[in-house]
């Protein structure tokens, strides 16, 4: 991905991105019967969105059920508002190829559906 694109992306942030390495299990929110679920890490998230890295490839615009299968360590002082959410709904905003000797992967841009 360019840099300019990357920066493009950085300015539309609102929110504040907190690094985490939760486990995730994602899959198309649809009635088509499409249930293949598939897994991945996210790798930060704020009160707006995510960023997930998953070998399935979701086409931009796609809604998702994701759904939180292991957390990293927390501190239980950490108020809710820091931490992922645990189960939701997310718009596919951007996606990237990512390169990777061993399988295909994508790093995932989500926006939060509330």
């Amino acid at each position: 991905m360019a840099i300019e694109e990357t920066t493009q992306k950085k300015s539309k942030r609102t929110g504040q991105r907190n690094p985490t390495e939760a486990s995730i299990a994602c899959r198309p929110f649809t009635s088509s019967g499409d249930t293949h679920t598939a897994d991945g890490v996210m790798r930060n998230f704020s009160k707006e969105g995510s960023y997930i890295e998953t070998s399935r490839e979701f086409i931009i615009g796609t809604i998702l059920h994701l759904r939180m299968v292991r957390y990293p360590p927390m501190p239980s002082s950490t108020a809710d508002e820091d931490r992922p959410r645990s189960i939701c709904l997310a718009e596919v905003k951007w996606r990237q190829e990512l390169a990777d000797e061993n399988a295909t992967r994508y790093g995932i841009g989500l926006r939060y559906l509330d």
